[in-house]
């Protein structure tokens, strides 16, 4: 092994150990951050000095995420590729509430090809659409309220358009009047599309996955089937290439 390969591995190694620890503190860093923007929003009333504490401390989370890209980016081998394969962890740091729909990736996972394929991945699913309602929920009230023409005013009125808009239905009672209200309505519909699509292409595939599964098991039954019967007729023709020679043998005698 070459010093250069030598170090290359213990680069890796440096990056999942790192990846391992920060991941779950980026998670509830990210929960605390959502909790705090959702407080901030919804309590109109707030008083000003909470409100500075919860500008700070979201400030704060803000710097660790910043640090957290940083410090894996640095670990990339190809800086510009690494960006591009995960948006998520970009967006994270515009907006650290986005974290916790990494719990996407798990649909990618070889480990979850398998026949529960379908619970674990419908289980992330609803997850993350939850996440992303809440979050889009509280980032729209935040972008609509007080707004000349707009339609969502209180909390009720922005999780009702983002369960509506998440699933593509559209009544038109809500509808966003500024450009981040509908930026935001946008992303909610790609995503919506993408994890029905999602949710279809993995049921699809376990019903595949078990029929194939149920042909292959009698495929291989009516081989074996086929294997004993082909050795009992090979039995049968022993027994009778024996007779034949045993009754070859007795006319020769008595000749």
């Amino acid at each position: 092994m070459t010093e250069a390969t030598a170090d290359e591995g213990a680069g890796l190694t440096r990056q999942q150990r790192y990846i391992e620890r920060a991941d779950p503190i980026l998670i509830w860093l990210a929960l605390l951050f959502l909790i705090v923007f959702t407080a901030v929003v919804v309590w109109v009333e707030m008083p000003p000095a909470l409100r500075t504490v919860a500008s700070v401390l979201q400030g704060l989370i803000w710097l660790v995420f910043v640090i957290d890209l940083v410090v894996r980016v640095t670990f990339a081998n190809h800086r510009v590729r690494w960006l591009l394969r995960h948006p998520l962890d970009v967006l994270a740091v515009l907006w650290p509430a986005f974290r916790p729909l990494k719990i996407l990736a798990v649909i990618g996972d070889r480990r979850f090809r398998a026949d529960v394929a379908v619970v674990r991945t419908t289980r992330a699913i609803v997850v993350a659409a939850a996440l992303l309602i809440w979050v889009c929920s509280v980032a729209v009230l935040a972008a609509e309220r007080g707004q000349v023409g707009s339609t969502i005013e209180t909390m009720g009125d922005s999780v009702w358009w983002a369960f509506v808009t998440i699933a593509t239905v559209g009544y038109g009672d809500m509808v966003p009047v500024t450009a981040a209200g509908r930026a935001i309505g946008i992303v909610l519909m790609v995503v919506g599309l993408a994890l029905v699509a999602i949710i279809t292409a993995s049921v699809a595939s376990w019903f595949v996955s078990s029929s194939r599964g149920a042909a292959d098991a009698a495929d291989a039954s009516r081989d074996v089937a086929q294997h004993d019967r082909i050795k009992e007729l090979e039995r049968k023709i022993d027994s009778l290439i024996e007779a034949q020679l045993s009754s070859n043998s007795e006319d020769r005698r008595r000749e």
